[in-house]
């Protein structure tokens, strides 16, 4: 393990979190994904392998720890206590960020695929009173996609391919124009009454789901109002 050989605790803060990917793991375990497939789904870009020296790396650290199945192979893993108490940091980091390095995004940086797994990772669309719910979104830009977004049994999933259920609303948007309610700098509201998102079905629930979706967002995904003012 490589070192800066000084004892100072933005070094040893380096040492632990300065690989690549590190940073990216951490704040996609904070939104809730905990297993291997989940985490490699979220980081486009990554091999299995490099995925794999991160985690047991940052198991090492204490950041992670790790629960086995009957066959002593990892099922899921979760955040320390140590791990969880980063979240304040990931705040800190992307408020300075927000405010001195961020642009807006380039139209490369905009990824239709992995808005969409944001989107269903930090919504928990039990609070829309619906036991099942279907959105269909049909975004375009530099990369059109049709993905849907499911609530059955108590479980969300996000979904690819057509999967064959009756949808309650339909979502027409351009990617840049989700991407910036999902970071609060455009409000539903405002998106809707302008016509840059365009809704079929329940307009009340589907104006529900989008504000529950940018609302709990984590605050380290936000852009910080100093930099949009």
């Amino acid at each position: 393990m490589s070192t800066y050989g000084q004892y100072c605790p933005v070094a040893k803060a380096a040492e632990v979190l300065g690989d690549r990917w590190t940073l990216l793991i951490l704040r996609d375990m904070h939104i809730g994904a905990l297993n291997f497939n989940d985490l490699h789904r979220g980081l486009p870009g990554i091999s299995r392998s490099v995925l794999t020296q991160r985690l047991r790396k940052l198991e090492r650290d204490g950041l992670i720890d790790r629960e086995l199945d009957g066959r002593g192979r990892t099922e899921r893993y979760g955040l320390t206590e140590a791990g969880s108490d980063l979240q304040e940091v990931l705040t800190s980091m992307s408020n300075w960020v927000s405010r001195w390095v961020m642009d807006d995004p380039t139209p490369a940086e905009m990824d239709p695929r992995l808005l969409m797994l944001w989107f269903s990772r930090v919504a928990d669309l039990s609070t829309l009173g619906e036991e099942r719910f279907v959105a269909q979104f049909d975004l375009s830009g530099p990369v059109a996609l049709r993905s849907w977004i499911v609530l059955a049994d108590g479980e969300v999933s996000l979904c690819f391919d057509d999967p064959c259920v009756n949808v309650d609303i339909w979502i027409t948007a351009n990617t840049g124009i989700l991407y910036q309610v999902f970071t609060k700098r455009l409000t539903v509201a405002g998106a809707v009454s302008d016509d840059l998102i365009r809704i079929r079905g329940s307009q009340p629930l589907a104006r529900s789901f989008l504000l529950l979706v940018s609302e709990m967002a984590p605050q380290y995904m936000i852009e910080s109002a100093s930099s949009t003012s």
